[in-house]
């Protein structure tokens, strides 16, 4: 379970936990198909060592440099040369005035700021108290990052001009082979299905990927989502994490950002059921939240209900930056609302969303690795939900997955495997 504790102020989760629930089980064919064996799967705890803060609070002034002496080398001579960063700090440029989007974000903090404080020590404490937040998890990993590099969303542009299924097909889906699980697969045209209540380990593009129990995705970018749309299911929950534009990421160069004005093409009306929660991570940039508040949910007809609030905390419960910090927040902001009923549904969520609440975890140190919102969105859906998530990274047992990257974070890469006793009873598709 990826709650470890709630209360009023909301919800303090284990994310590496969570993902684990659906690989307790996992089939893997070895000597091709003529021998398989079960295992274990677990992520990897070192992706959620957060031991320290980012950045302290006393980094986070001039105060740290106060009396210390930075040692320079001279490139022509080769001597060392010490320059004084008293003296240097009095030759800083003068601090800028805040522009517009600065100024709204500050507001917006100011605004948030008191419940984030309080409503984290909240939980924190209970953290502690239960034995979760002990700061004592460090390991020390073989390898810190897979040795493959992350090719999906450049074969999802290279499958660009292959031809997309017939619209008149009905359910544009295939279905694992549990009888060749290394079987080829079509994964830019079809949805990927895996029926059965045990996960399967598979060979994707000549790579080993993790498959939870009744899960599916599709892999391709915003031009060809066509077949989710044509698979016919009317979605209960719709979560999204859209690559919000920003400097950090065009420097970076770490994946490719998607303008706001393009998020409209989503077609979020077509996928959505009656009374459908959506949910949309937002980074701190003032704009990109007006943008959701404003245009994106009303131009979706979302009426928007409630804005939560990720909060990133170390294995000790302090926040991975300062909470005052004028460069990072330690939180982020999700935006939650709920398409209309129609005029004739009878059967509605009987618990409306609160207001605000905070989502308090260890955060992953891998980019953009979200907590899953399965379990604190479950009282506010219908009972045995029909779940969806745009721009995933990674799979769920029974949710729909869509992404130029959706199946990263199941690389058999990112988990340790332990050989376990076939259970007695292997699942069956349902």
């Amino acid at each position: 379970m990826s709650i470890v504790f709630a209360n009023s102020w909301g919800w303090l989760l284990d994310t590496c936990s969570h993902i684990d629930e659906g690989l307790q089980y996992c089939m893997c064919a070895l000597d091709g198909q003529a021998n398989t064996r079960f295992f274990k799967y677990s992520f990897k705890r070192h992706y959620f060592d957060i031991s320290r803060p980012h950045i302290t609070a006393k980094q986070n002034t001039d105060a740290l440099f106060s009396d210390c002496l930075l040692v320079t080398k001279n490139s022509a001579n080769g001597e060392h040369a010490k320059i004084d960063l008293k003296t240097r700090k009095k030759r800083k440029r003068k601090q800028r005035d805040l522009n517009a989007g600065e100024l709204n974000a500050h507001a917006y903090h100011e605004k948030i700021r008191s419940a984030v404080l309080e409503g984290s020590q909240s939980l924190v404490e209970a953290g502690c108290k239960c034995g979760y937040l002990t700061g004592g998890l460090t390991v020390v990993p073989s390898e810190l990052m897979p040795v493959q590099e992350c090719q999906l969303a450049a074969l999802c542009d290279m499958a660009k001009p292959l031809p997309l299924t017939d619209d008149s097909t009905a359910a544009p889906v295939q279905t694992l082979n549990r009888d060749d699980l290394d079987a080829p697969l079509d994964l830019f045209s079809y949805i990927t299905e895996n029926p059965y209540d045990c996960a399967y380990e598979v060979t994707l593009m000549r790579e080993r990927y993790l498959l939870p129990p009744r899960s599916r995705f599709l892999l391709s970018d915003i031009t060809r989502i066509q077949p989710l749309v044509n698979c016919g299911d009317k979605f209960d929950l719709i979560v999204l994490d859209p690559p919000w534009e920003n400097k950090s990421v065009k420097r970076s160069n770490r994946y490719g950002s998607l303008p706001s004005s393009q998020l409209k093409q989503l077609p979020v009306r077509s996928l959505a059921a009656p009374g459908c929660v959506v949910v949309t991570w937002v980074t701190n940039r003032a704009q990109h939240l007006r943008f959701v508040r404003e245009e994106l949910y009303p131009h979706w007809g979302v009426e928007g209900l409630a804005e939560w609030l990720w909060v990133k905390v170390t294995r000790s419960g302090e926040f991975v930056f300062p909470l005052d910090s004028q460069h990072k927040k330690p939180y982020e902001v999700l935006v939650l609302g709920r398409y209309p009923y129609s005029a004739d549904h009878t059967v509605r969520s009987s618990t409306e969303l609160p207001e605000q609440r905070l989502l308090i975890s260890v955060p992953s140190i891998l980019h953009s690795h979200k907590p899953s919102l399965s379990a604190v969105l479950k009282p506010y859906v219908n009972h045995q939900p029909k779940c969806l998530e745009l721009f995933a990274r990674s799979l769920r047992c029974d949710w729909t997955s869509w992404g130029n990257e959706v199946i990263k974070f199941q690389h058999s890469s990112y988990f340790t495997k332990e050989t376990i006793e076939e259970p007695s009873d292997t699942g069956h598709a349902q």
